[in-house]
């Protein structure tokens, strides 16, 4: 059993939208609702073996702000981050959604997933179609990387491909409720109408896509050579993954597993409840922070470090000087 200790620091900051105290929400109810009983919340940070930052955005691009916080000075050694970011670099130890493979490290990094307070509410289990109207569907941005490009050459026969790069965004966070409604209502049912979920990856290696489509029964079909895979999940038997360069394959790939894309689905849907569900995934969480401490034969201190390194790569320290511009028009200073 571990004392868990939750926060957020949009929670004491009244210039972080209160939106982004949401990982906390959700998270919290998930401890009170969750059915393992090994694990307890508590207020205080001395006693507590875990202290988790549980942020939705507004902890700054690189965790700024985490990194800045009171407990991460005075208990570095036990403090871990959940982290749904596109560009996240591991500066906290723990769970980030779109964890790439050269940041992975068993004693600080795991592979998370993605939470939102205002989830798609016709994302839930449908039972799979005997004779599904498409072979694979994707509605999205194709313009946030070119595996999503890709997708727009596929077959319009087999394949329902929507891009939604031009409105999606804007609409979303700024439209009416009515059209987000319909949006949201359209995307659950191309999801619906196809044997497979097409989870490409985006800005990040990570999906929201992919546990959307876990939720709701279907196969998500992976296309993330970057991405590092939640533990855990029997991924080989509830999902099939395609090489990013093998995108023009994917017909002949998807036929030829046809007839086991109900099986898959289903298997999909069992990981997602075992593993994502709303009454177990601060269980898992809370295990995976604990796995990271027990793997760690360094100390934070000194790990923590060393990500520094990757400050310079692939256009990290472009994104880095913005953010930093950002949070000066936010605050009114510099956040290292």
């Amino acid at each position: 059993m571990a004392k868990v200790l939750l926060l957020s620091v949009a929670l004491t900051n009244a210039k972080i939208d209160p939106w982004h105290q949401g990982g906390y929400k959700l998270f919290t109810k998930s401890a009170e609702e969750d059915v393992f009983g090994v694990h307890q919340l508590t207020d205080d940070p001395s006693e507590a073996e875990v202290i988790l930052f549980t942020e939705l955005g507004g902890q700054g691009m690189f965790s700024e702000l985490v990194r800045r916080h009171t407990y991460v000075k005075q208990f570095r050694e036990k403090c871990f981050l959940f982290d749904p970011g596109d560009y996240s670099l591991p500066f906290v130890p723990g769970i980030y959604a779109s964890l790439r493979k050269q940041y992975h490290d068993p004693a600080r990094t795991r592979a998370g997933y993605y939470l939102r307070l205002d989830e798609n509410p016709y994302i839930e289990f449908r039972a799979p179609h005997t004779n599904p109207k498409y072979l694979g569907c994707f509605i999205g941005s194709l313009e946030n990387h070119p595996v999503r490009a890709a997708l727009g050459n596929l077959p319009a026969d087999r394949f329902l491909i929507e891009d939604t790069s031009k409105f999606a965004l804007k609409m979303l966070v700024g439209g009416e409720e009515q059209d987000r409604h319909q949006f949201w209502s359209h995307y659950a049912d191309a999801i619906d109408m196809g044997a497979f979920s097409l989870c490409p990856r985006g800005r990040g290696p990570g999906s929201i896509r992919l546990f959307e489509s876990m939720r709701m029964g279907r196969c998500p079909v992976i296309l993330a050579d970057e991405w590092v895979y939640p533990e855990r999940v029997d991924w080989p038997n509830c999902s099939i993954t395609v090489a990013e360069r093998d995108v023009a394959n994917l017909p002949e790939i998807l036929e030829a597993n046809l007839d086991r894309a109900a099986e898959l689905g289903l298997r999909a849907r069992q990981e997602w409840e075992r593993i994502y569900a709303p009454n177990v995934r601060f269980h898992w969480l809370v295990e995976d922070c604990l796995a990271m401490l027990h793997a760690r034969s360094t100390s934070e201190a000194v790990a923590g470090r060393r990500v520094w390194r990757y400050l310079f790569d692939d256009g990290n320290l472009r994104r880095y000087l913005n953010s930093k511009k950002q949070l000066y028009k936010q605050f009114g200073q510099i956040l290292l």
